[in-house]
């Protein structure tokens, strides 16, 4: 091949490395798997290098999380007498985003651009114009035998503000601090006491497109500095290139006309302020949709897609104003569920659920414990009796099958394979051993099962709640192993253990009384078992290896593979 065709630039010389001797194209393809920011240092690598970042078809750039500053740094400064501006200081970020934009426009033979992600830390005033010019470029310079990927998150926020409380350890898991008089309401806090258009959590005024404009007249009237959210531009809405679009806190407002987007696959809204019909429109414009996600879209209240394109995967996660969805699953592959226990008519699956190969049941809040929320969570995993893989999770591992309900019968899993529980569970939990055995009755063809405990008393990174000092966590560990405490592990016949199931995982193992009932329940009546994997919590090495031991005493398979992390 004649390399000069492959790039303008003259032949490196015999002593250069070789990855430099590849064309643009190859050396664009490789950077583009880096942050945007590390592919554009590799202009400073040598003259050779200069202009290989217009070859880089990925552009992804997150804005760094702002550094904690000391109060001590801020004594003998006052509004009146200001802190000088620092001369280090970076760039403002959108800044940085057009720079690395700039940079491919500037060549003339800059690669097609397949995908452009960019995350903010928060939505400036006057920043809409910059962002309408992020997307017209993306589209401008996306090609249609590539197609275009486009990710824009304007305002990093926690997908939801329900932690995973159990009711009978709600006193036990966390300790708010109190909050002084003077100091200044977190965003939390302010959307809980006045909700506005920008603010996605609490939003029951917000049902179509004139209550959000009414809405977010209200909040500008009550707070100048409040920012209008940022609308995406029309031009997305007839980009033939567009494969792939995530939007995050943002607004959609679809047009009234018809209109399509005919190759997007790929489709995820996140704290979007658009109400259901505007989600619907968006969804029946789109004739090739196969993944769609919803998180933390309040406004929808109502979803039917009936009439769209067959989704393969459909996932809804926190969505806590959602009452009911419709969807077409002639062709569903995957469903995803995160938020309270839903009604038993929330989800209408129209063509059947029987080709749903992978299932994930999240609880978060509150455990279920009362009959009608244990029927009604029976209800939905009915739907999903035929999935290969199925993933539970809530409050407590479990998910509150250990309660006698004469109105609960959980379904016949017999195509399962795989199944992942996650969930505390607390050292005087006498439950847990009949829930899981409930459970895996139901499970007559398992063959992989894993166990994912959660922290037992806090997150640290949970804004807003105590925090320990720095020698407190030094000094502390979530192993709560004791080798005296009397473990009754009774033996049951459960089919899938006796001669099913080749496999399981226990993730984030503290050692505590309830976690290691639970695993000698399981180790000692899994004869078949070929495969175990433990990963423990953070404490003492010497602690770790004492409950090694205790769980390879337990295996019965002494070939078996164990791995311990």
């Amino acid at each position: 091949m004649d390399r000069s065709r492959s790039h303008p630039h003259p032949e490196p010389s015999a002593g250069s490395d070789r990855l430099s001797k590849l064309g643009d194209r190859v050396l664009g393809n490789i950077l583009s798997f880096l942050p945007a920011k590390e592919a554009a240092r590799g202009a400073l690598l040598s003259s050779r290098w200069r202009h290989v970042f217009a070859a880089v078809h990925t552009v992804a750039l997150e804005e760094p999380e702002s550094p904690v500053t000391d109060p001590d740094d801020d004594r003998g400064y006052s509004p009146s007498w200001p802190r000088p501006p620092d001369p280090n200081a970076p760039p403002p970020f959108p800044s940085v985003v057009s720079a690395a934009i700039m940079a491919r426009q500037r060549r003339r033979d800059a690669a097609p651009l397949r995908a452009l992600r960019v995350t903010l830390d928060y939505y400036g005033r006057d920043e809409s114009i910059t962002v309408d010019q992020w997307v017209s470029y993306a589209v401008q310079q996306a090609s249609a035998a590539e197609g275009l990927d486009l990710e824009l998150c304007l305002c990093r926020r926690r997908l939801c503000s329900r932690n995973y409380d159990d009711p009978e350890h709600r006193g036990l898991e966390r300790y708010k601090a109190p909050t002084p008089p003077d100091s200044p309401k977190t965003e939390e806090e302010e959307e809980e006491e006045d909700p506005g258009p920008n603010m996605s959590d609490d939003e029951s005024s917000v049902v179509s497109s004139d209550d959000a404009a009414a809405a977010k007249d209200r909040f500008a009237h009550r707070n100048p500095w409040a920012v209008p959210p940022y609308t995406v531009p029309r031009l997305l809405f007839s980009c033939a290139e567009l494969r792939s679009l995530s939007i995050s806190s943002c607004r959609l407002a679809p047009p009234a006309d018809a209109f399509t987007v005919p190759w997007l696959v790929a489709l995820r809204l996140s704290h979007v302020l658009d109400a259901g019909a505007d989600v619907e429109r968006l969804v029946t414009g789109c004739p090739r949709l196969a993944d769609l996600t919803l998180e933390a879209c309040n406004a929808v209240t109502a979803l039917d897609i009936t009439g769209a394109a067959r989704l393969r995967r459909l996932a809804l996660r926190c969505c806590h104003r959602l009452a009911t969805v419709a969807v077409d699953s002639s062709e569903l592959r995957a469903f995803e569920y995160r938020g309270t226990v839903p009604d038993a008519s929330f989800l209408a699956m129209r063509g059947g659920c029987g080709r749903v190969a992978y299932a994930k049941v999240d609880i978060c809040g509150a455990e279920a414990a009362s009959e009608s929320e244990l029927t009604s969570l029976t209800k939905l995993l009915r739907l999903f009796a035929n999935a290969k893989h199925l993933h539970l999770e809530s409050a407590r591992l479990g998910s509150g099958f250990d309660k006698d309900v004469p109105m609960v019968s959980l379904p016949c899993f017999s195509s399962l394979r795989r199944l992942e529980t996650r969930g505390r569970l607390p050292d005087d939990d006498a439950g847990v051993v009949g829930a899981m055995s409930r459970i895996l009755e139901h499970c007559p063809n398992l063959e992989e099962l894993s166990l994912v405990f959660h922290p037992q008393r806090y997150v640290h990174d949970d804004p807003g709640y105590y925090s320990y000092s720095e020698e407190e966590l030094l000094d502390a560990h979530h192993l709560s192993y004791n080798p005296h405490s009397v473990l009754a592990a009774p033996t049951a016949m459960i089919p899938c253990l006796r001669s099913r199931v080749k496999e399981i995982n226990l993730v984030h193992y503290q050692g505590g009384t309830a976690q290691r009932t639970l695993a000698k329940f399981l180790l000692c009546n899994a004869p078949v078992m070929e495969k175990l994997w433990c990963e423990f919590a953070e404490g003492p090495m010497w602690t770790q290896t004492q409950i090694m031991r205790e769980i390879q005493g337990w295996v019965l398979n002494k070939s078996a593979q164990t791995h311990f992390a």
